[in-house]
């Protein structure tokens, strides 16, 4: 069942609208004012909103207003609640965003038919975003097996080729016709036949730890209270042996969310910045954590070259690499990156260049869904 946020200004009204909800099994939040409305927003990010329009000081479409300016809340579905005869206001409802309206004096059966239509699409929305990502995980998955087989391919070539020179050597060894040039040749060659089989297999083990990433994007999730300092702590031993310096802010103590997942998002967008940012590497990585409505806002910036006049959705694109310097690198990572946001730690992100390298502005809120 659903968590629903009611608002009206008349206690029978919230009343009648709980004794409703509740007996359909909803669990649900009343508030009296629109003001006390948004703090409990704060706290408890509805599902659902039922709203009266006229309330004194705020009214509802003040409040649709205000909850639409935070990328938070705007997408909660709100009905409104009106007398039937004020046309003028119901209409007012619907162009500020509300998805419905409910007519006074309230009926039971009318009640319950809005709240399981807007449910309906809710739910359908949520079941679009799954049937998308198992497409798009299908999608890399594929792309990936595919792009294994060229490293792995040239690997075998490589052990072939080496196998062959030690052979020859092998068997001018044993006839005693083993001259000094041809060991020194040989030796060469098997010295690149290995350079080549090494560069190809680090090139497949990165496949297969973006094999692995991908599989977090639709593993449950497994939130816990993350101590922020401690986080950071060891997000810089990892890079520690690195040519890499992380400068860190923190402005929360805990945040909540599934560990490993958030670990990986970071050490992508790092690994992404050595990879592609043309780094000055007297110039750190930034990474600052603080807090924003309904969660935790992490700010990533590498002052690096940025996106190179490549597009977000490009760079978001699977496999996409060259035109950020590396075309042999593995042209994975923003992509599972923000899939592992978006659906693993139910976040948001934005990606933006503005002076500073390549930026990642992302959300988890306080509540996953």
């Amino acid at each position: 069942m659903a968590n629903i946020l009611i608002v009206d200004d008349v206690a029978e009204n919230l009343q009648i609208l709980q004794l409703i909800l509740r007996n359909e099994g909803h669990k649900v939040f009343a508030a009296i004012s629109a003001e006390i409305a948004l703090n409990i927003v704060q706290e408890h990010l509805p599902d659902l909103i039922i709203s009266d329009i006229k309330m004194p000081k705020m009214n509802g479409l003040e409040f649709c207003k205000e909850l639409k300016t935070s990328a938070s809340t705007a997408q909660i579905p709100i009905v409104f609640v009106s007398a039937q005869s004020d046309t003028d206001n119901i209409v007012a409802a619907l162009e500020v965003g509300g998805v419905d309206y409910i007519t006074k004096p309230l009926k039971p059966a009318e009640v319950i038919a809005r709240v399981n239509t807007q449910l309906k699409v809710l739910e359908a929305h949520k079941l679009a975003v799954r049937q998308h990502l198992s497409h798009v995980v299908n999608q890399m998955v594929v792309g990936v097996a595919h792009e294994i087989n060229t490293p792995l391919g040239t690997a075998i070539t490589a052990v072939t080729h080496f196998e062959s020179i030690l052979n020859d050597l092998r068997h001018a060894f044993d006839a005693q016709t083993l001259s000094a040039d041809q060991l020194s040749c040989g030796l060469d060659d098997s010295l690149e036949s290995m350079g080549l089989c090494e560069r190809s297999l680090i090139r497949v083990a990165k496949f297969v730890k973006m094999l692995k990433e991908i599989a977090q994007v639709e593993r449950p999730s497994c939130p816990s209270q993350i101590n922020v300092s401690e986080f950071c702590e060891k997000l810089k031993r990892r890079w520690n042996d690195e040519a890499v310096t992380l400068d860190v802010h923190i402005h929360i103590n805990e945040l909540t969310a599934d560990d490993e997942v958030l670990s990986t998002v970071l050490d992508n967008l790092i690994s992404n910045s050595l990879a592609h940012g043309n780094l000055n590497r007297t110039t750190p990585i930034t990474i600052e954590f603080g807090s924003v409505d309904h969660g935790v806002q992490i700010v990533y910036y590498d002052h690096g070259q940025g996106l190179q006049n490549l597009t977000v959705e490009e760079l978001l694109k699977p496999f996409v690499t060259t035109k950020r310097g590396n075309a042999g690198h593995v042209g994975l990572s923003a992509s599972v990156t923000a899939n592992l946001i978006s659906n693993a730690l139910h976040g948001r992100y934005q990606i933006f260049e503005q002076g500073r390298g390549l930026e990642w502005v992302i959300e988890i809120p306080l509540e996953a869904d």
